[in-house]
C-alpha cells in the first residue's frame, strides 16, 4: 500500500504495518447455534473483479487478550452468524459475539472442538462485527471489524483455540479503515489454489485515484503473518471505478450478511 495520506478518502480498514509500506500488526475490536448452510460449508467466495485489498499496520485502536477461553455453547444474548468450516470436520460453524460478565468476546463454535473464545478492547464506538474464510495457505482465519480497522486471528485446529495473529513486528495484524496512512481495508481474491488476502489502499490526489494492495499471507501453524509485494492495481481512475470502491472491504471474499456476526448493542 501506498505510504501517503489519501486526502479524500472514505471509511476503510486498519493494517498496523511494520515498514512504511504496509501494515503488519497492530494491538487495540442467539443463545441457540443455528442450522447447517451448505452454502458456508466451503470458504468464501472471490470478491468483484479489480478489488483491491490493504496490508496491516502497526498502530490499531483494539488491544486483544490473547488467552483462549474454552467452555460450552454460546453465551446468553450473544450476536452469532454460521460460517465457514473451521475446525476441518467438514461442516460449518458459528462465530459469536457478546459482553459476557463485561468482557467484550469474539468467539467461536465448531461442531468438533467446542467452544473458544478471546477478549478484546476497542476505542472505537462502533458496535463490532466477525466474519470469516479460510485461505489457500488453509489457514481457517477470524476478521474482527471494530470499526476503525480489522484484527485479525486464527483458528488453531490443533489446539482447538481463538488465537490473534501478530505480524512481523509481534503486534497483532490488523488492517486500516482509513484511519492510518496504511489503508482503507481488506479482500481476498479466488485462485486456482484458494482464497488469497489482500490489505488495500485507495489514495486520491486531485480528483484522480490511485490502488495499490499487499498480499497477506497467513500462517496458521506457527500463527503469523507477514506481508508480500506490493501491487499498484489502479492508477489516474475516478472515485467510481470497482478497483476504489473496492478497495473499502472488511471483509475476505463474498460473504453474504447471514454470515457475518454483529456485537449485541449495549
Amino acid at each position: 500500500m501506498s505510504t501517503s495520506t489519501a486526502h479524500h478518502r472514505t471509511a476503510v480498514v486498519v493494517l498496523a504495518a511494520a515498514s512504511a509500506l504496509t501494515a503488519c500488526s497492530g494491538g487495540p475490536d442467539a443463545t441457540a447455534t443455528p442450522a447447517p448452510d451448505p452454502a458456508l460449508a466451503s470458504a468464501s467466495t472471490t470478491t468483484a473483479a479489480g478489488t483491491t485489498d490493504p496490508a496491516p499496520a502497526t498502530t490499531s485502536p483494539a488491544a486483544v487478550t490473547a488467552a483462549p477461553a474454552p467452555g460450552d455453547g454460546v453465551p446468553e444474548g450473544a450476536g452469532t452468524a454460521r460460517t465457514v468450516d473451521l475446525d476441518g470436520d467438514g461442516a460449518p460453524d458459528t462465530l459469536w459475539l457478546a459482553d459476557v460478565d463485561g468482557e467484550r468476546r469474539l468467539g467461536v463454535v465448531t461442531t468438533s472442538h467446542g467452544t473458544t473464545s478471546v477478549a478484546f478492547t476497542s476505542a472505537a464506538p462502533q458496535t463490532a462485527t466477525a466474519s470469516a474464510a479460510v485461505l489457500a495457505t488453509g489457514a481457517p482465519t477470524v476478521f474482527l471489524n471494530t470499526g476503525r480497522s480489522v484484527q485479525l486471528y486464527v483458528y488453531r485446529q490443533e489446539d482447538a483455540a481463538l488465537l490473534p495473529v501478530p505480524g512481523e513486528d509481534g503486534e497483532q495484524y490488523s488492517f486500516s479503515l482509513g484511519f492510518t496512512p496504511y489503508g482503507t481495508g481488506l479482500t481476498c481474491e479466488r485462485a486456482g489454489d484458494g482464497l488469497h488476502l489482500y490489505g488495500v489502499d485507495a489514495d486520491e490526489d486531485g480528483g484522480s485515484w490511485s490502488v495499490t494492495r499487499t498480499e497477506v499471507v497467513v500462517d496458521a501453524n506457527r500463527v503469523h503473518a507477514r506481508n508480500g509485494e506490493v501491487e499498484t492495481v489502479v492508477s489516474g481512475v475516478g472515485a467510481d471505478h470497482p478497483a476504489v470502491t473496492g478497495a473499502h472491504g472488511t471483509t475476505c471474499g463474498d460473504v453474504p450478511p447471514s454470515a457475518v456476526a454483529a456485537e449485541p448493542h449495549p
